[in-house]
């Protein structure tokens, strides 16, 4: 290891020693603790989905448990570890990733119901509405003005989240927490919980949904 690299990471535990007990008290316990939330929200919604039983063809159909899984698990883990370093760019870039697919997924799962795989229905959705704003939009109407609080010099909106042209905001390295940074920790707080409340209602428009198609199934089987 060289001496660069030992520097590193003796400024990146500084900064998670300082950040832990800034986040653990005060304004910072706020983000903290939504950000925990959101870690115990997952937990929820994937414990739910395994309850539903036939695992392999809940996950082959549909999108919504594949984004539990695919995006909102590492996500919200990265989210975590961002906040601790004091990347509060990344953080923000995560919330709207992370809305950006929910709606991806719940539309995928809405508007093609008769695609027998989630990953067709994700491809015929791209096709067909390419546009991840207006997918969001069509979701909750809560999400446009989230989406537009994220876009505050933080993430572009008028510019695509990946792919060519993607213009994203990096952090450079792991910061220290001071007062001045509470209004924008504040910020992230207002995004994370709006969009676990957001995840929240979505999941239970798609379980309302799951459990009419499968009260239909079953209608259909006993006739």
């Amino acid at each position: 290891m060289t001496p660069v690299d030992v520097d590193v990471l003796r400024q990146v535990n500084m900064a998670l020693t300082k950040n832990l007990d800034f986040c653990q008290s005060g304004d910072g316990s706020k983000a903290w603790s939504e950000v925990l939330g959101l870690r115990e929200d997952f937990k929820s919604h994937l414990s739910w989905v395994m309850g539903l039983g036939r695992l392999s063809e809940t996950f082959s159909r549909h999108a919504i448990p594949n984004f539990l899984v695919r995006v909102l698990h590492p996500l919200s883990q990265s989210l975590r570890v961002n906040l601790l370093l004091g990347m509060l760019p990344d953080c923000f870039l995560e919330v709207r990733a992370l809305t950006e697919q929910l709606a991806r997924a719940f539309q995928a799962d809405l508007k093609f119901t008769k695609e027998a795989s989630f990953t067709s229905k994700l491809s015929r959705l791209d096709v067909r509405e390419p546009s991840l704003y207006k997918l969001t939009g069509e979701t909750d109407n809560s999400v446009l003005p989230l989406l537009s609080e994220l876009g505050h010099g933080w993430v572009r909106m008028d510019q695509p989240l990946t792919g060519m042209g993607a213009s994203l905001p990096v952090s450079a390295a792991s910061t220290t927490y001071s007062p001045r940074d509470v209004p924008e920790l504040l910020r992230l707080t207002s995004a994370v919980k709006r969009f676990r409340e957001l995840l929240a209602k979505t999941m239970s428009q798609w379980a309302s949904k799951i459990e009419k198609k499968d009260s239909h199934s079953a209608t259909d089987d006993d006739s």
